[in-house]
């Protein structure tokens, strides 16, 4: 599978550069579903004149690695939910649940040890919807693995082969990496191989 992605800013969690503590700080705002988060995302998409990206488009937020039920939040909706009243994007549906719960993703430090593609996939469930947009894009807090997204994404198009599917994070996990940015803009494809199961992303 052959998925194009977007993420706006670099996420450091180990490094100690003035950029690398702030991208910690924006990254707490995005998991807290914060507005004003949300909003200054508008701010980048529009000033990147990356709009485009999401024309004819659902947002589909990506749920959490709990239990998704009725009253659950998500910091994936709360982002979906900016974009589109800000005019980027259609329209948001929140189809895609997590019908079983796995370990959270930040708890595990390697990538062997982190839920494989697989796990996500036997984890996660669509709830039937008609989705009238041409292109769908799966809204992620951030993308460290591709693993999660990419499952959710061979999930949907089982159900909608006709569909252009994408994804879309404001963070990009760069472990290993302290450059001293924060805005990143990355636009480019991650590539998953069942025969392997690994993603693979283009750096």
């Amino acid at each position: 599978m052959h998925t194009e992605f977007l993420t706006l800013l670099a996420y450091s969690p180990r490094g100690t550069s003035e950029n690398a503590v702030k991208s910690r700080l924006y990254m707490g705002a995005c998991k807290n579903g914060r507005a004003d988060f949300s909003q200054s995302l508008v701010r980048v998409i529009n000033d990147a004149n990356l709009t485009e990206y999401f024309k004819a488009a659902t947002l589909i937020p990506v749920p959490r690695s709990t239990l998704t039920l009725q009253e659950s939040f998500l910091p994936s909706k709360v982002i979906a939910d900016v974009l589109v009243k800000n005019g980027i994007g259609n329209s948001v549906t929140p189809c895609v649940n997590r019908i079983t719960a796995i370990p959270k993703s930040s708890s595990q430090f390697s990538a062997e040890t982190r839920n494989s593609v697989q796990t996500h996939l036997d984890s996660l469930g669509v709830a039937p919807t008609l989705i009238p947009e041409k292109t769908i894009i799966l809204v992620d807090d951030i993308l460290t693995l591709g693993r999660t997204a990419i499952a959710a994404a061979i999930k949907l198009k089982e159900i909608f082969p006709e569909k252009e599917i994408k994804i879309f994070a404001p963070f990009r996990t760069r472990s290993f990496h302290d450059n001293n940015l924060l805005r990143d803009i990355k636009q480019d494809f991650m590539d998953y191989s069942a025969v392997s199961g690994k993603v693979k992303l283009p750096d």
